[in-house]
Formats: C-alpha cells, sequence, structure tokens
C-alpha cells in the first residue's frame, strides 16, 4: 500500500467563549460571537457585570450594524471555556487575569488582544495548560459607557497565529469569527504577527499622544517622527526577529482616516493611565537587550511618562 499525506483535521468551532474585558474590543468580539449564536460569557467588573447582566451588550459598528445582544456576565469566570479571549488595557492585565482561574481554561485558546508583545509570557505563565495564540487586531472600537462600544473603522480584522496550538482548534476559532463578521488571516509566523502591528501602533500611539492630535494632524505636522519611530522598531524586530517593511506602514499611515485616534490619546484624554511602559518601556527594554539605539522612542517615552497619571 503507498504512502499517502493524511488530510487534515476537520475544523473544530469552539461552542463556550469566555471574554475577559468586554471593552472596546472585548465587547465588540463578544457582541459579535454572541449574535451569531455562540454561547458567550463576559467577565468583567463587577458594576459592569452586572449591568450587561441586566441591560445586555449594545453594539453600534461600522461593519457589523448596530444591535443588541443578551450574554451571560459576571465578575469571575466559573465555568470552562473553549477559547478565552483576553481584551483588557495591559495597566489592567494582571488584575483582570484573576477573575478567571487556570483550571477553567485547561486546553483552551487563549486569544490575547493586547497591545504589544510582553503579555505572551505573563499568559504563558498564568495559563500553562491553554494554547496561547499570537494575535492582533485592526479596528477603531471604544466602550462608550458600560455594555455599550461603538466601532468606528471601516474594518475589524484580526491576525491570528497558530503558535503550535492544535490547527483544527484555531482554524474552527477562525471560522467562527469570520461567521460573527469579522475578518481573519491565519499565519505559522507568530513574532511576524506581534511585530508588524506593533510597528504601525508604536509610531501612532506615541506621536499623536505626544503632538495631541488625531492621525491625520500627526503625518502632516510630525510625519518625520512616525517614519522614525517605525524604523527603530524595524532595527529591534531584525536582531533575531521578523524583518518589518516601513514602507508598508507608511503607506499605513497614509491610507488610516485622518480622524483616527489611537487609544492611549484617546486615555491621556480621559484622565485614564496610559500604556506608554506597556508599548514604548516595551521596545526600550527589547532594543537595551540586543544593544539598538532607539532615540526617538526614548524620547517620546520620557516624555509621555511625566505626563501620565500612572506616572
Amino acid at each position: 500500500m503507498s504512502a499517502h499525506t493524511p488530510e487534515p483535521a476537520p475544523a473544530a468551532e469552539p461552542s463556550r467563549v469566555t471574554v475577559l474585558a468586554p471593552g472596546g474590543v472585548g465587547g465588540l468580539l463578544a457582541g459579535a460571537l454572541a449574535r451569531d449564536g455562540r454561547t458567550v460569557t463576559v467577565v468583567a467588573t463587577e458594576p459592569t457585570a452586572a449591568h450587561i447582566a441586566q441591560h445586555g451588550l449594545r453594539v453600534d459598528s461600522a461593519v457589523l450594524g448596530d444591535f443588541r445582544v443578551d450574554v451571560s456576565a459576571a465578575p469571575a469566570a466559573t465555568a470552562p471555556a473553549d477559547v478565552l479571549v483576553v481584551a483588557p488595557k495591559a495597566t489592567a492585565l494582571e488584575d483582570a487575569l484573576e477573575r478567571v482561574p487556570p483550571h477553567l481554561v485547561e486546553g483552551a485558546l487563549v486569544l490575547p488582544l493586547l497591545n504589544g508583545f510582553e503579555h505572551m509570557a505573563l499568559l504563558r505563565s498564568r495559563y500553562p495548560g491553554a494554547h496561547v495564540l499570537g494575535a492582533a487586531i485592526r479596528v477603531e472600537s471604544t466602550r462608550t459607557e458600560p455594555g455599550r462600544i461603538a466601532q468606528t473603522s471601516p474594518f475589524a480584522d484580526l491576525d491570528i497565529a497558530y503558535s503550535k496550538a492544535p490547527p483544527e482548534r484555531v482554524d474552527g476559532l477562525a471560522a467562527a469569527l469570520r461567521s460573527a463578521g469579522l475578518g481573519v488571516h491565519l499565519s505559522d509566523d507568530e513574532d511576524a504577527v506581534l511585530w508588524r502591528k506593533f510597528q504601525f501602533l508604536l509610531a501612532t500611539a506615541l506621536v499623536c499622544t505626544h503632538n495631541r492630535s488625531d492621525i491625520g494632524t500627526a503625518r502632516a505636522e510630525r510625519r518625520d517622527d512616525l517614519v522614525a519611530v517605525a524604523d527603530e522598531v524595524a532595527a529591534v524586530a531584525a536582531v533575531g526577529g521578523p524583518a518589518l517593511d516601513t514602507g508598508r506602514v507608511v503607506a499605513m499611515f497614509e491610507a488610516a482616516p485622518a480622524a483616527t485616534k489611537p487609544s492611549m490619546l484617546r486615555d491621556l484624554e480621559a484622565g485614564r493611565r496610559m500604556e506608554v511602559d506597556a508599548l514604548g518601556g516595551a521596545l526600550l527594554r527589547a532594543a537595551e537587550r540586543v544593544g539598538v539605539a532607539v532615540p526617538v522612542v526614548e524620547a517620546l517615552v520620557a516624555d509621555l511618562r511625566r505626563l501620565d497619571p500612572a506616572g
């Protein structure tokens, strides 16, 4: 009998999804998946969980339309999940993780949709029995009040790495997200997924926030700084990591809707703690490890740390 290549296992779609932190990103995914018929539980602070349990989730989306959907909500997870979506800000991550015990995600896929890359090690330490996927989302979405999400960008797309998880499980997750109306691209390269988004994100977050302006104003007034930050990220990543194309990121700067504001700027305007350390600090630490100078990022981070309510 001749040898043959076995058929790949069919996609295994998740039936139980837990979403930790139903803010702009988490709330969007929770609402989309619940509307599509998945069993979704959101885990949030006590006031937010109580509000969503009573009133449901309201999503006003440029991509998915406007809808309201009922979901289970609790201040702590109490049941196992096939997928755990982790979507708090980095500034709240460690406290948020206390709401989801590791035994409830044993064997589950963990889909982190945070900015940056340092959270990967934390999640793998917290959930050693789970499959933590490298992932990134491209979307402008904001929680305007508890249980209400405004998604304003003309896209809501995820990049997800297989990250050595069972391929049929990752394929099933992608199928569920696509069925819910979201764009998904799968990749075998976890580092590329994380760093490609980080290159665009860090440049826009630092420069727009430092300039206190939307991206349209920043690219007119601070284009050199945007490009310099993107170049510095590429230089750090190139040492043992993915080769990044700054030209691609410059094209993204140009294509972004002029009124786009990064979440770091929105946090500054609202007087909230900013992700300066989780983003800019992460690059400074990576640059120090590989011996690459990043003077523009260093200067922007120093200024923004002085503005951060976190100090």
